[in-house]
């Protein structure tokens, strides 16, 4: 049965459009598997994932290795 599923992408291979919400995958980070926002420009660093914190407060991701688009919501 063929599926449409998301899949891992290695993040040196392609990234996330601006500001796109993905899953992404930091295996020695605070949370290794979570959905973050991919923000290019944030203090003029390249490949940052950001989640908000519980404040509202923008926090960096570090050591994302992997990333993939979210499945569509259920209907």
């Amino acid at each position: 049965m063929a599926t449409d599923s998301p899949t891992w992408i290695l993040r040196t291979e392609r990234l996330p459009e601006a500001n796109q919400r993905v899953l992404v995958y930091a295996p020695f980070s605070w949370q290794d598997i979570t959905v973050a926002t991919y923000k290019p420009d944030n203090a003029g660093a390249k490949h940052m994932f950001v989640k908000p914190d519980h404040q509202g407060v923008d926090r960096y991701i570090k050591g994302v290795t992997h990333w993939m688009a979210l499945p569509e919501a259920p209907v």
